[in-house]
């Protein structure tokens, strides 16, 4: 009887630790799904990869966080590099710029927030 206590406890301690394991989010998730929601309202595609590239200190107070997204085009696969700019404190979003791959940076597309 003593063991099927101390054994249901122990069965019970690791369910509800791997279940909170499991529900965390990482930081960049609210990034990501904004940078899925606009890519998506700006191809009108679907996104059928996603991969966070990182984050990064711009200037005091701003960070970027960037992200490769696989576009599908119907009949073509398109690649985007979606990176979003908000301010460190408010997490308002100061801008969101797409680039396709094989174009460069100058003639990415620019959208400001602010």
């Amino acid at each position: 009887m003593k063991k099927t206590m101390i054994l249901t406890a122990a069965l019970l301690i690791l369910t509800v630790c791997r279940t909170h394991a499991a529900s965390a989010e990482p930081d960049y998730a609210k990034w990501g799904r904004l940078a899925v929601k606009e890519t998506i309202k700006r191809y009108h595609a679907d996104i059928v990869d996603y991969k966070h590239l990182g984050r990064r200190t711009e200037q005091a107070g701003v960070l970027s966080e960037s992200f490769r997204l696989i576009v599908d085009k119907g009949n073509r696969k398109l690649g985007v590099k979606v990176s979003i700019w908000f301010d460190r404190k408010t997490e308002k979003v100061i801008m969101i710029r797409f680039t396709e791959d094989g174009k460069p940076a100058k003639q990415a597309a620019h959208y400001k927030i602010i």
